[in-house]
């Protein structure tokens, strides 16, 4: 987790930086600290009201700052200077059509973007299209291509804390059926279909990704399940679009910060405008 994060929010939790080790902690069917309790904390801090920092129910959020700021960009949308986790994690809201839309730049990895998904959904948030970056393990799938992620096998450690079983770790078939009519309109290719999330991006072993190809899974990213184990849990509407950035069925071969690429996220940017002009409010 991210240091300023992890810092914050011991300090929240204990009151100083003082760690108590060995002490046991007791089991309760409650959280003793809650997202909402967070937002509240963060807003008294930065003497802002929830209603100041202006979240739209519908939020887009990606794990590419330039991708954040392109969309914000191409809808006019303004940043929010009362959303506490910016500049670092700047937050836009705007309108695409008639709707209210916000942008948000996430932190990477699945325990960093759930705490910044359950602080907005504390805010008011019902529905979230994540776009991302996937290495893709199929070789019908190269750099560029594009993926909705339908069921997940995950290798994280956040998702277990909202569910039990891999069952809830699907997307809503509402945002899924907006995004493939987007897509189609936009001449974008995307396969549904599952995707393996992990903790360890340097642990991703060829034996491992060798037996994920056979069974046919998509791909590998570092968020996805946890995301959709958060949408079942707090019922709130999750689906994430996601590019394919580098290949893993051969020897690596990443295309980050290539044209290839860039070009490949501009197209999805348009699949995710566009499907929210078709999403009924």
């Amino acid at each position: 987790m991210f240091l300023g994060i992890s810092h914050l929010y011991f300090e929240l939790k204990n009151g100083s930086r003082k760690a108590y080790h060995g002490q046991k902690v007791s089991k309760c069917m409650s959280e003793r600290f809650t997202a909402e309790m967070a937002v509240a904390f963060q807003a008294s801090r930065n003497s802002v009201s929830v209603e100041q920092v202006g979240i739209a129910p519908l939020v887009v959020g990606s794990w590419d700052l330039e991708t954040v700021k392109s969309l914000a960009r191409t809808v006019g949308a303004e940043p929010s200077p009362s959303w506490w986790w910016g500049p670092r994690f700047p937050l836009y809201n705007g309108q695409v059509g008639s709707r209210k839309v916000s942008f948000v730049s996430l932190p990477l990895g699945a325990p960093a973007t759930i705490l910044v998904m359950e602080e907005l959904i504390a805010c008011g948030v019902r529905a979230f299209l994540g776009l991302g970056l996937v290495g893709s393990i199929q070789p019908e799938a190269p750099v560029g291509t594009c993926f909705i992620p339908t069921s997940c096998i995950r290798d994280e450690g956040t998702s277990p804390h909202y569910l039990a079983s891999d069952d809830g770790l699907r997307p809503a078939q509402r945002l899924v059926r907006a995004l493939e009519k987007a897509r189609v309109k936009k001449g974008v290719v995307a396969y549904t279909g599952p995707i393996w999330t992990t903790d360890a991006p340097y642990r991703e072993m060829v034996t491992t990704i060798e037996n994920y190809r056979l069974r046919d899974v998509l791909g590998v990213d570092m968020e996805t399940s946890a995301m959709y184990a958060l949408g079942t849990y707090r019922n709130v509407e999750v689906c994430n679009f996601l590019v394919v950035s580098d290949e893993l069925w051969r020897d690596w071969r990443p295309a980050f910060g290539r044209p290839e690429l860039r070009e490949a996220l501009k197209r999805a940017e348009e699949v995710i405008l566009e499907a929210i002009t078709t999403l009924r409010k």
